[in-house]
């Protein structure tokens, strides 16, 4: 565990390593030269440049000042990026339609220090996705008893846009960036590398690939299914049925460790899981020796998976039921009813998914987070969550948490989950 510390802390503190001195040849200029092609040139604004020196790797376009290359470069390009002095600070990659224009994929200094993956996509792809399978195998994943993980978590491990999540001998990609979509087959072939991988299915993220300036049509024709759209899993001991075509990348592994948390203390309570997908909570809260778990959920096929996981893990049926309805209409009608249950879980889906709806989605957190207080009995414990990375990073998630708090006269105890995890 301590060299995965240190690898973790080399890994963030990249942006402190030695400058080079001012009369030094810059490494990816000098690169850049080479290319017969040549390398289109990201000029930032002044004052931009140290936000991405820090480690931020969307250069959105409010931060350029200009841009030097002829022809100009197009979506996909590989483009050095600038200080105002035409000084390169990074690579990345250039997107001319949406409002982040380049991506970063490696620093000067990097650049410098091991200059083998400088302006070579190819390479650093197969760099970065090795260095996520030896921090996961460093953590025990996969193990034994868990074969489901987040292998790669777009900028928690430096590739910004593409998300792989592991299910057994299957790989499930989740591309958010037209870049991602460009290097699809480099991806693919970095990803078919790992021994235990027999599969790869894509989901790309259509909306946000509309933004960034990629046709709805060409993404279908570009992902065919070739893979099974079912299959089964383990995580922390428990069995569960996915279907390739249900939420997100078709499970959510970054509840994990939240899921195994809540088997360690549902003995002997009364369970409620709001938003409840294919049972994760409940199917932990069941392992538990929970007295009654509730699983709420609009979803259909969602709600049959978890009736299927249920018999999957020879889990006593009775105990657990699943409905299907909407999550507000239900607890309006338990509060009518006085019902209250010992632990809550509301794990709603994203409802800001961008900052233009914040404001809208935020008033649908505080209905949500009101009524769960409300029917969590006193003394109880709540653990709700967002996925909206626009709630969590504006710190509007945890100020809706705190005023209904006020608002409703009752302390929770509460655990704002924070966007996705890594693992």
């Amino acid at each position: 565990m301590l060299q995965v510390q240190a690898r973790l802390i080399k890994s963030l503190s990249y942006s402190h390593l030695p400058l080079p001195t001012a009369s030094s040849t810059s490494t990816l200029q000098r690169i850049a030269s080479s290319q017969p092609k040549g390398v289109a040139k990201v000029v930032l604004k002044k004052g931009k440049t140290q936000l991405f020196k820090d480690g931020s790797p969307m250069v959105y376009s409010g931060a350029v000042d200009r841009i030097i290359g002829r022809p100009p470069p197009k979506t996909g390009d590989i483009v050095l990026v600038a200080d105002g002095t035409e000084k390169p600070i990074g690579w990345g990659l250039y997107n001319s339609v949406s409002m982040f224009c380049v991506r970063l994929m490696q620093l000067e200094e990097e650049a410098t220090r091991d200059p083998s993956c400088a302006l070579d996509l190819e390479k650093l792809l197969e760099t970065r996705i090795n260095a996520a399978i030896e921090l996961r195998r460093g953590l025990g994943l996969p193990s034994a008893t868990t074969n489901a993980y987040r292998l790669v978590n777009s900028e928690g491990d430096r590739l910004s846009g593409l998300i792989v999540d592991v299910f057994g001998d299957l790989a499930v990609v989740a591309s958010s960036a037209a870049w991602v979509e460009k290097y699809k087959s480099q991806i693919e072939a970095c990803i078919s590398s790992i021994d235990e991988i027999n599969h790869i299915h894509w989901r790309p993220s259509v909306e946000i690939l509309k933004e960034e300036g990629m046709d709805a049509s060409d993404l279908k024709e570009l992902h065919p299914s070739t893979c099974p759209q079912r299959t089964k899993v383990t995580e922390n001991g428990i069995s569960y049925a996915i279907s390739l075509e249900g939420q997100k990348t078709g499970f959510y592994a970054d509840q994990r460790e939240n899921r195994m948390f809540l088997s360690t203390i549902s003995q002997g309570q009364k369970v409620l899981d709001i938003c409840c997908y294919s049972g994760g909570f409940s199917l932990n809260a069941a392992k538990g020796g929970a007295m009654s778990i509730t699983g709420v959920d609009t979803s259909l096929p969602a709600l049959e998976l978890a009736r299927e996981n249920i018999a999957l893990n020879n889990l006593d049926p009775g105990k657990t039921s699943f409905l299907r309805e909407d999550s507000n209409e239900f607890m309006k009608g338990a509060l009518s009813r006085n019902e209250s249950w010992d632990i809550v879980i509301l794990d709603p889906p994203k409802l800001a998914p961008s900052r233009k709806v914040l404001q809208s989605a935020s008033g649908m957190y505080r209905n949500l987070n009101s009524l769960a207080m409300q029917i969590t009995r006193r003394g109880g414990l709540l653990m709700t969550c967002s996925c909206s990375g626009a709630m969590t990073q504006s710190g509007m998630f945890l100020r809706t948490l705190q005023a209904r708090r006020c608002i409703n006269g009752r302390e929770k105890n509460h655990n704002p989950k924070t966007d996705w995890s890594s693992l």
